[in-house]
């Protein structure tokens, strides 16, 4: 009698780990409704304050690009801007449609900025770059087997 005591004690507590492992909601962590928002947020985190991924953006291109001292300062001017509008659209209230459009014209603007820092030799490498990233090394029709 004391064993199947004994035994359904230790029973009911291995079953009652998980219900303690639970977690509940507060008002700091995102709730269910509002997980993309949070995972959002994480990504930002992830990724670093604007300065430090602008000054990242800007190596890279300042490699890639051979730029001189003062090219380099102007996209990382243009690209710290960039950056910063895109933490303040991304941390508004607008519904996701309106964030898309301002980082539409966000991007755009970035855009014209570098056609207007870079030479026309170096906006089009930077151009080939993006249009490489976006696609990977598949070429362009994204890995797909053509022999279907």
């Amino acid at each position: 009698m004391i064993k199947k005591i004994a035994l359904s004690g230790l029973l009911l507590t291995l079953f009652s780990f998980p219900l303690l492992a639970q977690q509940t909601a507060t008002p700091d962590s995102p709730t269910q409704a509002n997980s993309r928002t949070g995972k959002n947020r994480s990504m930002q985190r992830q990724m670093g304050d604007p300065a430090t991924r602008a000054r990242k953006m800007t190596d890279r291109m300042t490699q890639a690009l051979s730029l001189d001292v003062a090219t380099s300062q102007k996209v990382y001017d243009a690209t710290l801007a960039r950056a910063q509008k895109v933490n303040d659209i991304q941390a508004g209230s607008d519904n996701n449609k309106a964030k898309q459009q301002a980082l539409k014209a966000n991007a755009d603007d970035y855009k014209a900025k570098l056609k207007s820092i870079l030479t026309p030799d170096q906006f089009a490498k930077l151009d080939a770059m993006k249009d490489r990233m976006k696609h990977g090394r598949r070429g362009a029709d994204g890995g797909r087997d053509s022999r279907k």
